[in-house]
């Protein structure tokens, strides 16, 4: 029976909060603290997050003859639903716009900025992480989904069709992958909608290579303490790479550095991991999809919202950030919207996964079982998207 990783969970609803608050930019204390500028570099957590959860619940299944075809299946069912949803109420808000004009609706003019058919069209079909564009396309983070999914299938052909080199394969496939970033990336680690698929893959690689090694190594501190202690030097060396370094080759190190907080937190020993074992951090870790997936929606409609109260007092472009709105309330208020934010993500995630995540995970669950109705274990029914 493949193991669940509570603890890890949590830290990914922590890493998905971070990443909300990295897109929510505004005149404010929080908003600007170098940790927070930097959070995009928490995707690659994700990254080799899943690929270490996958390895977790399907390797030996694979390579013992489970259904490829199913898992693609599961995974599909587990993250494309959520991903549609978001999609066509993004497309029924440019509807409106266009149909009703943007009035004091918007600044935006609909179908423009990365939201237009042909954009919609790559984002439906999970192609928005291969430089289709210029620019991120519709609900921007999701282009790690595309790429996540694109993971996936990579998953499936090599551990089915490699048999026993199918950890070589990884090796080389996180070396080809990291050189492919380095020669071709202008932005270092930070590829997105143009080499996105190319930095999930190295993550993902080191994910899979790092569950081998867990095995292999069966690496547990020899007391609670010892336990503490190596889960504090990761989580302050996270903390100091993530608050100096944000740019630059430097930043090809962050799933490595990942790669060995996720080793020393899978062993669940320490003061750090039973924090994080306790109700609200496992709440975000549920909710951590939906956080992701939804944040930038919500946020859009906060600012929309804050437009038509006070226009530009409250809200206006900032070339520094390519024209992108900003909150230019005084540091007070614009901590206090961002912590209102968060709150309205975390509240609106808690919906949408309960409506829309857990149904569609069910339907694929049942889509998907064989005649014997084979039970599915809970590290395989519920493996983390990123």
């Amino acid at each position: 029976m493949s193991h669940r990783f509570e603890v890890l969970d949590s830290l990914r609803g922590l890493c998905a909060c971070a990443v909300v608050l990295f897109h929510f930019h505004t005149m404010g204390v929080l908003s600007n603290l170098d940790i927070v500028r930097h959070s995009w570099l928490f995707v690659d957590f994700f990254f080799v997050l899943s690929g270490f959860v996958i390895a977790n619940a399907y390797l030996g299944r694979l390579q013992a003859g489970y259904s490829g075809w199913r898992f693609l299946g599961l995974r599909m069912g587990r993250i494309y639903p959520l991903h549609l949803f978001i999609l066509l109420v993004m497309l029924v808000v440019e509807l409106v716009l266009l149909l009703c004009g943007s009035g004091g609706l918007s600044t935006r003019v609909p179908f423009t900025h990365g939201r237009s058919p042909f954009e919609f069209v790559g984002s439906l079909l999970l192609l928005n992480t291969f430089g289709l564009t210029d620019v991120l396309q519709w609900n921007g983070p999701a282009w790690s989904i595309a790429a996540e999914m694109w993971a996936y299938v990579l998953f499936a052909v090599v551990v089915c069709f490699g048999g026993r080199r199918a950890l070589p394969l990884f090796a080389l496939i996180a070396i080809a992958s990291l050189t492919g970033l380095w020669l071709w990336s202008d932005r270092a680690l930070d590829a997105t909608y143009d080499l996105g698929w190319l930095r999930c893959f190295y993550g993902f690689s080191l994910g899979v290579l790092l569950y081998s090694a867990l095995g292999a190594v069966r690496w547990r501190p020899a007391t609670a303490g010892a336990a503490t202690l190596a889960e504090v030097a990761v989580v302050a060396a996270c903390i100091a790479f993530v608050t100096l370094i944000g740019t630059g080759p430097a930043t090809f190190a962050a799933p490595l550095l990942f790669a060995l907080t996720i080793f020393v937190f899978a062993g669940e020993g320490g003061a750090i991991s039973r924090v994080l074992n306790r109700p609200l951090p496992r709440l975000l870790g549920t909710l951590s999809y939906s956080i992701y997936m939804i944040h930038v929606f919500v946020q859009a409609r906060l600012i929309d919202g804050l437009q038509l109260i006070g226009g530009d007092r409250f809200v206006r472009p900032n070339p520094a950030l390519g024209g992108a709105d900003w909150i230019v309330l005084p540091a007070p208020w614009s901590d206090a919207v961002t912590v209102a934010m968060v709150v309205i993500v975390v509240g609106c995630s808690w919906l949408t996964y309960h409506w829309v995540e857990q149904p569609a995970r069910a339907w694929s669950r049942r889509l998907l079982a064989d005649g014997r109705k084979a039970k599915v274990s809970r590290a395989e029914s519920e493996a983390p998207t990123f």
